[in-house]
């Protein structure tokens, strides 16, 4: 398993704990909804291509912002840390986009 998949897999259970114990679930459905996308498309059962625009900048970016939107939000335990770990997945994702190699 590579770093990055196993980034995947992590953004996928962030989303999914985040969806379950969170209050706003509309938001965390997008984090769901983007980390299972890019969860088929890491397991090579989807494949999507968006015109000029990449995928690796589209799923960090609709993984990390409702992830700190709900992080602002919440309350409990379960839901702070799974905003928080969704929200770094997230980052590190678009960092490694807009660097990559480093």
């Amino acid at each position: 398993m590579s770093t990055h998949s196993a980034l995947v897999y992590s953004g996928l259970i962030a989303a999914i704990v985040l969806f379950t114990a969170s209050q706003s679930r509309g938001i965390a459905a997008i984090a769901v909804l983007a980390a299972g996308l890019q969860t088929l498309v890491e397991l090579r059962v989807l494949t999507l291509q968006i015109g000029r625009l990449p995928l690796g900048l589209v799923f960090g970016i609709a993984l990390a912002v409702p992830a700190l939107i709900v992080w602002f939000r919440a309350a409990g335990k379960a839901t702070v840390t799974a905003s928080a770990i969704a929200t770094f997945v997230g980052l590190l994702q678009l960092v490694g986009y807009v660097f990559p190699g480093r």
